[in-house]
């Protein structure tokens, strides 16, 4: 039994969260490995048609086969288990309703609670009255990847009851200030952005490099880079641009 399998206490229901956006594809790793009945989690709501980038969520057991996939070959993005006394409606409705939240600007934006890079930690970062907000119903969200080894754990010491839990229409959370700046001083939360702002705006450069390999030259960049905080994505993009120029891969 891994040291993920004994996070998993009998006293609580156990959900694993997919990351519909990973390059690792864990939704196919999950039914490979023994899972079945996922459901999309933006059911129900205008994002109902978006199956390909959907987050899905199924009941799993602490001794799920698929629990040993996460420990010896997961992804480091692949998705969070999910703790909770709730059932799996009440979970599956309290994380509809985090689709999209509230940023202290005004705007409203998807919520990627489903990558552990991102989610776990604003959970984190946040102060006990808004952690409890934030994951209602649930006790627990954690995350593992094989290639760090490195256990994530977030607990929540007063969820909501089940009786008392009702879904609200999103974005109703706010992400606060504090969790924004913590985030924008956070070495390897910048890092994740940047390769996921390199993903979406030149799919090209990210790909031009194994995720390693990237990664760190990523981490580096985040190290030295002393230019505004609004124009971290730009520089790195300029910065890859031009180091594959340099090897000539670029015209």
């Amino acid at each position: 039994m891994s040291y993920l399998n004994k996070q998993l206490t009998q006293d609580l229901n156990w959900y694993v969260i997919l990351n519909g956006t990973s390059d690792g594809d864990p939704q196919r790793w999950f039914y490979m490995n023994g899972g079945e009945n996922t459901q999309g989690i933006w059911l129900g709501t205008p994002y109902a048609e978006w199956r390909e980038v959907m987050p899905n969520i199924a009941q799993i057991s602490p001794e799920h086969p698929f629990l040993d996939w996460i420990a010896t070959e997961s992804c480091d993005d692949w998705g969070i288990v999910v703790g909770s006394e709730a059932d799996f409606a009440t979970v599956q409705a309290h994380f509809r309703s985090l689709t999209h939240v509230w940023l202290p600007s005004g705007e409203h934006v998807f919520f990627r609670f489903y990558d552990p890079r991102f989610g776990l930690d604003v959970a984190t970062f946040c102060e006990q009255e808004e952690r409890t907000a934030l994951m209602g119903p649930t006790q627990c969200w954690l995350s593992l990847s094989s290639s760090q080894q490195e256990l994530t754990r977030v607990d929540n010491p007063s969820p909501t009851a089940t009786a008392d839990f009702q879904e609200r229409a999103f974005p109703w959370w706010t992400v606060p200030e504090a969790v924004l700046a913590a985030l924008s001083e956070d070495p390897s939360v910048l890092t994740n952005n940047l390769l996921q702002g390199l993903r979406e705006y030149q799919q090209a450069l990210y790909d031009a490099y194994p995720e390693p390999v990237l990664r760190q030259k990523t981490a580096r960049f985040v190290a030295r880079y002393q230019g505004e905080k609004d124009g971290y994505l730009a520089a790195f993009i300029e910065y890859i641009e031009q180091e594959q120029q340099r090897l000539g891969m670029l015209s």
